[in-house]
């Protein structure tokens, strides 16, 4: 598989095999991983992207979380978000998390490396998880 021909399928399948694995901030391998190292690790292994970013704390300060997103990938509208697009989320004021959209039994779910749950998960998209959805984002192919 190419990385002109990565679909929707392959990114969400990609991003399963990495459920179970434990939450470590700013992890980026099977020993531990963050919800950004989440996104950062499928892009890596699709081909997608090789860019990281690092420099971030586990408070959310300011829209700097969500520049890297912009700069990286294509915003897309929530309402357009589809299986394999990473959704990012605002507690308070400023984006602090992101995660997976993914389809189980034809109900939406989110895949993320869940601090609270200290491991990545996949759990129905419902609850707070819409209201708190900010911005989504869809992998560029490369050279796009």
């Amino acid at each position: 598989m190419t990385s002109e021909t990565v679909t929707p399928e392959a990114i969400v399948a990609e991003a399963r095999t990495w459920l179970g694995t434990p939450w470590r901030h700013q992890g980026r391998s099977i020993r531990g991983l963050d919800c950004v190292g989440l996104v950062v690790v499928v892009a890596r292994s699709l081909r997608l992207s090789d860019y990281d970013h690092t420099a971030y704390g586990r408070r959310a300060q300011g829209q700097g979380f969500v520049d890297h997103f912009r700069a990286h990938m294509d915003s897309v509208a929530i309402t357009d978000s589809r299986h394999g697009d990473v959704l990012v989320f605002a507690d308070q004021a400023y984006p602090c998390h992101c995660g997976f959209l993914t389809e189980r039994l034809g109900q939406p779910h989110l895949l993320h490396a869940h601090a609270t749950r200290r491991q990545v998960i996949e759990e129905p998209y419902a609850g707070e998880w819409p209201r708190k959805v900010k911005f989504a984002f869809r992998f560029r192919h490369p050279g796009a």
